[in-house]
């Protein structure tokens, strides 16, 4: 699988580094936006795999497999190759990337929002006060 990489915010033309940048712009993390995109991309992968698709490190994609866990917007499923150690997990996608990602588009356009009628109530208190300045 390809490396997904972004070199800049101006020049990302393909459509998953699109989809890494506004996930960026809206608030997600970084990593978790590229992780996301990654399960997209290449379905069920193991940690070693996310890591070299996503250009990662480990903690890196611990750290954004958590929270990505925590969310229930993947899955994880323990694979054990029968030898020792520890099993591998891989994972993949709770549904597909449009409805992994609507939780973060309903907060960004609820912050949109909130951030919309701040602006207006300061609009009005502003010309409030240069009114009464002037009276």
């Amino acid at each position: 699988m390809p490396q997904i990489t972004v070199t800049s915010k101006a020049s990302s033309t393909q459509p998953e580094n699109l989809i890494v940048d506004m996930l960026d712009n809206i608030g997600v993390s970084i990593n978790v936006a590229y992780v996301l995109v990654s399960l997209h991309e290449g379905g069920n992968l193991s940690s070693k795999e996310l890591q070299s698709s996503c250009g990662l490190r480990q903690p890196e994609i611990s750290v954004a497999m958590k929270e990505l866990l925590n969310d229930d917007m993947v899955r994880c499923e323990a694979q054990n190759g029968g030898g020792r150690g520890r099993p591998c997990h891989r994972y993949s996608l709770n549904g597909d990337l449009f409805a992994v990602i609507k939780p973060f588009i309903n907060d960004a356009e609820s912050r949109l929002n909130k951030l919309t009628v701040d602006l207006a109530r300061l609009d009005k208190v502003s010309q409030s006060l240069a009114s009464a300045a002037t009276s």
